[in-house]
């Protein structure tokens, strides 16, 4: 059946609402098979009038307290975007190969949410994506029915693509192969061990190591129902976004690192952070995927290293006013619960006109310690009733971006 849509609002009651008329004997809760939630009501993610069935719309599940990540975020790691060594030009070289410890995956191009173009990153060379990367062991695929071993830090989500898989494959190709949904959760939980159901049926492996990855935003959802569904829901699991440093040798001499790319919803960014020598600098703004760091100002210098580091400061996907509308659990353990109430390490939503120097427009939340792949990041989010009818009061203003 196609999608069904309503101009809205809906007011459901049973006969009569005035208090003490009501005889609807039957009068109660309204129950939603498959739940309910906040549409996204931005252009490249909502409902259009008289779309195809097939057509994507994205939202977020529930309306309060809502679980806006559940992830394990890799280790902060120096070099993780761009690798420490003295420039030849002033745009530094991205890291080039998918990597399990730092998180990273090349992903060939994204959609630019703000106009539907498709980035294929500087020259054709792809984009640098953030705790995207996933690694497992010890795994098997029967008629599409992926059994999972042990996993590394990201854990494997529904949406997620298969890149490869070593052994013998039969009944189809792995690489574009989606996660459907979680079957069975071992002992790891969610996301670790287990088994998963994907989108080839025919499709059969014994393998000891198999890759997967989250490459776009739109993977970075999962679909509320079987079949060619239409709504999708964002995933919670694959919604890490986090800033980055800058570091430089002493002496350096550029003044300035800009860096361009994208949030976790494909929107593109522009920061510019001034160059320390001999030292750090860290960013304000969460992001998800990088196209390019260009250097300036000062002196032309190819005589220092310079690298972009990932940082254990993590962007929150809805705006966040206040620490008082957000409950976060860092743990160590699917077990521990951590519960976070000091508000030390989190930024609030900037509303300013963003800029390049300005600070996230959703707000920031730091891990407390520095993430070490080993606990899990757990935030649930409630809009304000002030917020919560219009893009910039669910999504925070406008980003910034030159490009």
């Amino acid at each position: 059946m196609a999608i069904t849509a309503f101009s809205g609002p809906l007011m459901i009651w049973g006969q009569v609402p005035q208090s003490g008329l009501e005889y609807n004997p039957d009068f109660g809760a309204s129950l939603f098979n498959g739940g309910a939630g906040i549409m996204d009501p931005r252009l490249l993610y909502t409902y259009q009038p008289g779309e195809a069935q097939y057509e994507p719309d994205f939202g977020w599940l529930g309306f309060d307290n809502v679980t806006t990540l559940s992830a394990v975020p890799y280790t902060a790691a120096t070099s993780a975007v761009v690798a420490s060594a003295n420039p030849t030009s002033a745009a530094l070289a991205l890291v080039s190969a998918n990597s399990s410890t730092t998180g990273v995956y090349i992903t060939p191009n994204i959609t630019r949410a703000d106009t539907g173009a498709l980035d294929t990153g500087v020259a054709g060379a792809g984009l640098v994506a953030l705790d995207a990367y996933c690694s497992m062991g010890t795994c098997t695929m029967t008629n599409g029915v992926l059994t999972v071993g042990t996993n590394t830090t990201l854990p494997l989500s529904p949406g997620m693509v298969l890149l490869t898989a070593s052994g013998t494959v039969t009944g189809g190709t792995v690489a574009g192969t989606v996660i459907l949904q979680q079957l069975t959760a071992g002992t790891g939980g969610q996301g670790v061990a287990g088994t998963y159901l994907t989108s080839n049926s025919l499709l059969n492996f014994t393998s000891s190591t198999v890759t997967a990855a989250a490459p776009t935003p739109f993977q970075c959802a999962v679909p509320s129902a079987n079949g060619t569904p239409s709504v999708f829901l964002w995933n919670p699991n694959s919604m890490i976004g986090r800033t980055l440093q800058v570091t430089a040798a002493s002496g350096a001499s550029y003044a300035t690192a800009t860096i361009a790319g994208y949030d976790v919803y494909g929107f593109p960014m522009t920061e510019a952070l001034t160059i320390s020598a001999g030292s750090t600098v860290a960013g304000k703004k969460a992001w998800k995927y990088i196209r390019s760091v260009t250097l300036s100002g000062g002196t032309a210098d190819t005589t220092h290293a310079y690298s972009v580091d990932t940082l254990s400061v993590f962007g929150l996907p809805l705006r966040s006013d206040n620490y008082a509308d957000i409950t976060v659990n860092y743990a160590s353990s699917v077990t521990a619960i951590t519960g976070i109430t000091a508000a030390t390490s989190y930024l609030p939503s900037d509303r300013t006109t963003a800029t390049a120097t300005t600070g996230d427009v959703r707000g920031t939340i730091g891990a407390f310690t520095a993430s070490t792949g080993a606990s899990k990041l757990v935030v649930r989010q409630s809009p304000g009733p002030y917020n919560i009818g219009f893009t910039a009061g669910l999504f925070g203003v406008a980003q910034y971006a030159n490009f």
